[in-house]
């Protein structure tokens, strides 16, 4: 029951918080002898003085006295007057384009509808946020999300308040908005302490209390406000069952200043004190505060202080079993609470009365079923229309900015493609050079390593002439000139005789002569080489790699190549990835193949160069084996050049390899 006081407290807190309506002042609009009207003669004054302020010329001070009159129709319970007044500076806030005045009478017109069409007060409370978002105004950002979750605090939407307390406390936890703040801790205090979790509410009203003391001097709600945090704390204290914290809390607040200047005020902290008494266990002084606190309201008013008191009442003297009294003072709060529709108050008087009342206890619990599935209902409702608002406001957002968008380029359509259509053209230049440069670095690269590759081949070549010549030499040297010097002088000698055996000798000596022509014919066969084949380098580089492999390993690598291919239809790019590809592929078959014979065949059909490596050694399981580094680097190769790779083997089969490259057309 305390949670209900408790909960009142804070609707009347947060209203006077969440309005940025100024009290009239002496420098206001209102006589002096406003404040000694009647409500129903300050409602007339008020009807004369908005005729008046219709003829003002100035529109930002029309402006602000309409402001000042609908913020005293508020105060007056006068929503419809406070809304229209609201709905004319809204308007002429617009033709004067305004935006601050239109967001804050966007508000104004959410605080009519607040008590009893919370639907349209949201939505109000969702433009004004809109408009301020539009200005960047963090501050009236954050006051219009303090509304909505205020809102959203009284229909028992406990969660999305929180949420909604949280966005205004991003946009103003690093200001000096310490009332504001304030504010925002409290009513986040409240959430928690709704959805029971206690300690959290504890935090935030201990951060409300370090923002309240930042302007301890300079407000005049300091105390009201400070009362509200102490009665917050010692309803925690109660929900905890720490009645003792609570009651040597509440009695810090019971000073005569607060019973001078702000009776209500102290007959709330006494309903509270005697609640906490009465939960410890002294009746007693319960009884004492109860009645001290309802001496000081009004008898019988339609007003929610006298319902808690009046329930307060019935339930101590139903914890005192004397259901009779606690039954006529439940009656009393259902009558009550069904007139002024304060909905929480009628479920607990309706639960008291199923407990006091045993004759019709069934009844009562019916009715509490009934009632409490209303409730149930009308947040569920209140929840949907909510989240029905803040969908369609953000889909008219969109649809307005898709609007504009679509405005703009037409506005700028004809501009935007011209500078998008020369800026395509100068970066596709600019792309389209930079490939090129990169070709024609590659290409240099790829020359100078075949450039690299031949000069290499060609000095082993040398070398290797140049040591045969030397051989040769020598045999020459060594061999055959003494030979047909020595058959040379025997000849000398046999050409004065012609007898027998003169002639013997000499058929003899030119069989010999005979047998050194045959040495000397065989020696210019070796050493001349067919450099034929050489004539093209390329055609050099892929000889002289088939031969220093053979040469390796004792497998035989063969060559067969195409007589029609043209080795300068291709680049020195493709030349040179070929090249290394091959190196790679015949280094494998040194290594892993085992095989005996290992055969390049190259030919050329009209759309592609084919290449092929076949061995016939041990093969291998391609499911079984991952790819190694050399494989990645000829994959690697494949893709610069745009070429296809294909690896035919299994184990005990050999390997084939076939590579099909685009002809450079």
């Amino acid at each position: 029951m305390k949670n209900t006081l408790f909960l009142i407290l804070v609707v009347l807190f947060l209203n006077s918080c969440t309005n940025e309506r100024s009290s009239f002042s002496s420098e206001s609009i209102y006589s002096n002898e406003y404040n000694n009207f009647s409500n129903k003669k300050k409602a007339e004054y008020l009807d004369s003085l908005k005729t008046e302020i219709e003829f003002v010329k100035n529109d930002s001070l029309k402006i602000k006295l309409f402001f000042e009159v609908a913020a005293e129709y508020y105060y007056l319970n006068d929503f419809k007057n406070s809304y229209i007044t609201s709905k004319k500076i809204y308007i002429l806030s617009q033709k004067n384009k305004d935006s601050i005045s239109i967001g804050r009478a966007l508000y104004y017109m959410g605080d009519c509808f607040e008590n009893f069409q919370k639907d349209s007060a949201y939505y109000y409370y969702k433009e004004s946020e809109k408009v301020f978002r539009l200005l960047k105004d963090d501050e009236r950002i954050a006051k219009a999300l303090f509304n909505k979750a205020h809102l959203l605090f009284t229909t028992g939407n406990y969660i999305e308040s929180e949420v909604e307390v949280i966005k205004a406390l991003q946009k103003i936890k690093k200001t000096k908005k310490y009332e504001l703040l304030y504010s925002c801790y409290y009513l986040q205090s409240c959430n928690h302490t709704e959805l029971e979790e206690f300690d959290e509410a504890l935090r935030y009203l201990k951060l409300a209390y370090i923002n309240l003391e930042k302007i301890k001097n300079i407000d005049s709600n300091y105390l009201e406000y400070k009362s509200l945090v102490v009665v917050g704390i010692c309803n925690i204290y109660d929900k905890k069952e720490e009645f003792d914290k609570s009651i040597a809390l509440l009695k810090t607040l019971l000073t005569d200043d607060l019973k001078l200047n702000h009776s209500i005020l102290y007959s709330n902290v006494l309903s509270n004190l005697g609640y906490s008494y009465m939960k410890s266990g002294n009746f007693t002084i319960a009884k004492q505060c109860f009645d001290e606190s309802m001496d000081l309201l009004p008898k019988n008013s339609l007003d929610k202080n006298y319902l808690f008191r009046t329930i307060h009442l019935g339930e101590y003297y139903l914890l005192n079993k004397d259901t009779l009294k606690s039954m006529d003072y439940f009656r009393k709060a259902l009558t009550l609470s069904k007139l002024i529709k304060s909905n929480n108050e009628l479920l607990k008087t309706l639960n008291f009365l199923s407990l006091s009342d045993k004759r019709k206890s069934n009844f009562y619990k019916n009715e509490y079923v009934k009632v409490s599935d209303s409730i149930i209902k009308q947040q569920r409702l209140n929840r949907d229309k909510f989240a029905r608002i803040e969908y369609e406001t953000s889909k008219v957002e969109d649809e307005n900015e898709i609007l504009s968008t679509n405005n703009l380029l037409l506005i700028l359509g004809l501009a935007i493609s011209t500078v998008v259509f020369l800026t395509v053209i100068i970066v596709r230049s600019q792309v389209a050079r930079k490939k090129e440069l990169l070709l024609i670095k590659q290409k240099e690269l790829a020359n100078d390593e075949l450039l690299s590759l031949i000069k290499e081949f060609q000095y082993g070549l040398i070398h290797a002439k140049e040591e045969e010549q030397s051989r040769i030499s020598k045999e020459l040297h060594d061999g055959v000139v003494n030979q047909i010097y020595a058959i040379r002088m025997v000849l000398d000698t046999l050409n004065d005789a012609d007898d027998a055996i003169t002639r013997d000798k000499r058929i003899t000596y030119i069989k010999e002569l005979h047998k050194v022509e045959t040495e000397i014919r065989n020696l210019s066969h070796e050493l001349y080489i067919d450099y034929s084949i050489y004539d093209s380098n390329y055609l050099f580089l892929l000889h002289s790699l088939v031969k220093s492999n053979t040469d390796l390993n004792g497998t035989v690598f063969n060559l067969s190549l195409s007589d029609i291919i043209d080795w300068n239809n291709y680049s020195s790019i493709v030349k040179i990835n070929l090249y290394r590809i091959l190196q790679e592929l015949f280094l494998n078959v040194n290594k892993y193949a085992q095989a005996s014979v290992c055969n390049l065949v190259i030919d050329e059909t009209t759309d592609f160069l084919l290449v092929t490596v076949e061995d016939d050694g041990i093969g291998f399981d391609k499911n079984h084996t991952t790819d190694g580094i050399g494989l990645k680097n000829i994959n690697e190769r494949i893709k610069t050049i745009d070429a296809q790779i294909s690896i035919e083997t299994a184990v005990g089969k050999g390997v084939r390899v076939s590579i099909k490259i685009k002809r450079d057309l």
